[in-house]
């Protein structure tokens, strides 16, 4: 191979390496792993609906904490992706993992561009192959735009110091939000501040615009405000416990637990685990409230060694204080980023959950490799070699995690009820400790048959009323994670296990 072809294009064959890593990491093994619970269940129901009977809709889902209803935008797509794939929301599961593809080479563009090569390097290479990140990426949800809407508000207040411009792109991506994910909206802030501190609001011109485009994401959100009451404009007296039906709870010393946890879980995750239990809040105690400890006992998380999270800690401490004083503005508008991310999941009056804290993460990845930027050259190669080694560990856990609590079992498992079952009606149950409201009421209605009652039908029977029958089911089908013991007698009756997944098949009286 010709050395100079090398030199020349060096910058392109290591993005296509690291990108193409990205698209390995996140698309092998997908339709086996693919987490599916009650959150992607919800989601593709009231997208279905739309499938069904096409009609205008105003709110898509809510965020739960504060019960501030979304914009429809996320699930019309959703919808549409639906409607090409006859309900096989497998279709999603790839269109999350390209997602996560168009991060890593964004990240690329912003660590060589704004910084430096190394930067971008390093800062993509660990985004493309740690496994926290990997398998958030593979989670088909409305949080899934959050990293990329956050870097691109990043490189927006970059890009304005050229062109005044820039702020309709960031206009846009305000907006986004709205339809998107709530937790990016704190850094929305920063924007605020320079386009004050900059009086961009003087051109006239230039503010109607960006209020044009941030209207028309936003636009029936005002709407549905405007037929209930303004629901979403009172979310304030939510937050601030005036609204007597708040369940909300201010709790920043299990957020700064979780934070902790999640800034050594950056670095490392056990390799055979599930993925499932990786990311789903329900399967650690800490997103949970005291006398939930018992989770810890069944579920196969990865909980973080004291020692990464140390290093990750001193690491974005060191970068802050230099950075909030260095002439670098670039480095310094990356520590304000990161400072009000930490700032604002602390005290943020919702669960502590760990993907609020995905936009802190994400952005964390830029320190490793500024830092190691500035490194004299023997010290950088050891820590280029420390990346690599870190990465290939990663490398090695995504490519070994477990598929217990994965789509694929759930395919066999139902197939192999609905083989039992014939045309007899059913109703289907849950149990389990952290994988019980597992989508399955949605996946035995796209690979099975629908169930003639579910449990999820109190959360979500509005959606299909004219589904639920009201005949009792010649059966019931309780379907357990079953590394849990039960709290009634099942052994008589007939069982099938696959996976982390057991059904037990009732014949009701």
């Amino acid at each position: 191979m010709n050395i100079k072809i090398l030199k020349k294009y060096n910058t392109f064959f290591l993005l296509v390496l690291i990108v193409g890593l990205s698209v390995l990491l996140r698309f092998y093994r997908l339709d086996d792993i693919y987490v599916f619970t009650i959150d992607e269940e919800y989601q593709a129901t009231y997208s279905w609906t739309l499938v069904k009977d096409p009609h205008p809709i105003w709110i898509g889902l809510p965020a739960a904490a504060v019960a501030f209803y979304l914009g429809p935008y996320f699930t019309y797509f959703t919808a549409i992706l639906l409607a090409l794939s006859k309900g096989d929301q497998m279709i999603t599961a790839y269109f999350a993992a390209f997602i996560g593809v168009i991060t890593t080479f964004v990240i690329f563009f912003v660590g060589k561009n704004v910084f430096n090569l190394t930067t971008g390097v390093v800062t993509s290479l660990l985004y493309a192959t740690l496994p926290l990140f990997v398998f958030y990426d593979q989670k088909y949800w409305n949080t899934m735009f959050s990293n990329l809407i956050i870097l691109l508000l990043f490189l927006t207040l970059i890009l304005i110091r050229s062109s005044k411009w820039w702020w309709l792109l960031y206009a846009g991506l305000a907006g986004a939000i709205f339809e998107t994910h709530l937790p990016p909206i704190p850094l929305l802030l920063i924007g605020v501040w320079y386009f004050l501190k900059g009086k961009y609001w003087k051109d006239i011109k230039l503010l109607l615009l960006c209020s044009v485009i941030f209207l028309l994401f936003y636009w029936p959100l005002i709407v549905f405000d405007f037929n209930h009451n303004f629901s979403n404009l009172k979310v304030f007296t939510r937050l601030s416990g005036q609204d007597n039906q708040s369940k909300i709870s201010f709790n920043p010393v299990a957020k700064l637990a979780t934070l902790f946890d999640s800034m050594g879980r950056f670095w490392y995750l056990k390799s055979g685990s599930p993925n499932a239990d990786e990311i789903n809040f329900g399967c650690s105690s800490l997103s949970l409230s005291n006398g939930y400890e018992i989770i810890n006992r069944y579920t196969n998380r990865t909980y973080a060694s004291i020692w990464l999270s140390l290093v990750s800690l001193i690491m974005f401490l060191y970068f802050l204080l230099k950075s909030l004083r260095d002439r670098n503005s670039s480095k310094k508008l990356l520590a304000i980023f990161l400072l009000i991310a930490a700032c604002f999941f602390i005290i943020y009056q919702g669960g502590s959950y760990e993907y609020y804290s995905l936009g802190f993460l994400m952005l964390f990845t830029f320190v490793p490799g500024i830092l190691i930027s500035s490194f004299k050259k023997n010290y950088q190669l050891v820590a280029l070699a420390l990346v690599i080694l870190v990465s290939a560990i990663g490398i090695n856990t995504v490519l070994h995690t477990s598929d217990e609590f994965g789509l694929g079992p759930k395919k066999i498992l139902i197939k192999k009820v609905m083989n039992i079952l014939g045309e007899n009606s059913f109703s289907i149950e849950g149990r389990g400790i952290c994988h019980d409201y597992e989508g399955w009421r949605y996946l035995f209605k796209v690979y099975g048959r629908v169930p003639a009652q579910s449990y999820t039908d109190k959360n979500l029977g509005w959606l299909y009323p004219e589904e639920i029958s009201k005949e009792p089911p010649k059966y019931t089908v309780i379907l357990s994670e079953d590394r849990i013991p039960l709290k009634e007698d099942l052994s008589g009756n007939i069982s099938i296990k696959e996976g982390g997944y057991r059904a037990y098949i009732i014949k009701n009286r």
